[in-house]
């Protein structure tokens, strides 16, 4: 069950990315990773990235360009659970967990401070990957990063 519609994605980026995985998903629970072309999302790519689901955790396995720099440091091959999130650590990672129990897609948008100070504001999609049609073994997402300075 979607939590959000599409008229609420706030970039036509994400839009676009919910759209393509529609079309792959067709009539079943989720696409397999076989399923997703990357050539097919080629301006898109940067804003993309692959996550493992490996039992509770969940590692980076390809990360866009635009999201590393973004973030500041390459974060490709691992753990969410390792990296900074800043104080929103449990929450972001129940959302990927709620994506892959009820193979949900999932989108939720984010304030948050780094280690270093950085202030970023992200929008963030989530959507289940199935090999056999049932269980989710891998993430699709993508993020649309941008620097902000918060109103006080």
């Amino acid at each position: 069950m979607t939590t959000f519609s599409e008229d609420q994605l706030d970039h036509e980026g994400l839009r676009r990315v919910y759209r393509y995985w529609l079309g792959k998903k067709r009539d079943r629970a989720a696409p397999s990773r076989a399923d997703i072309r990357p050539e097919e999302l080629v301006p898109l790519l940067p804003n993309i990235y692959l996550v493992d689901v490996e039992g509770p955790r969940f590692r980076l396995r390809l990360v866009g360009t635009e999201i590393v720099q973004e973030y500041g440091a390459e974060i490709t091959g691992r753990y969410l659970d390792e990296i900074d999130l800043d104080d929103h650590k449990a929450d972001i990672l129940h959302e990927y967990l709620h994506a892959t129990r009820d193979r949900a897609p999932q989108f939720h948008k984010w304030d948050y401070e780094k280690d270093d100070g950085r202030q970023l504001r992200y929008s963030r999609l989530i959507l289940p990957l199935s090999s056999d049609g049932q269980t989710v073994d891998k993430l699709l997402c993508a993020a649309f990063v941008r620097p902000f300075q918060p109103r006080f």
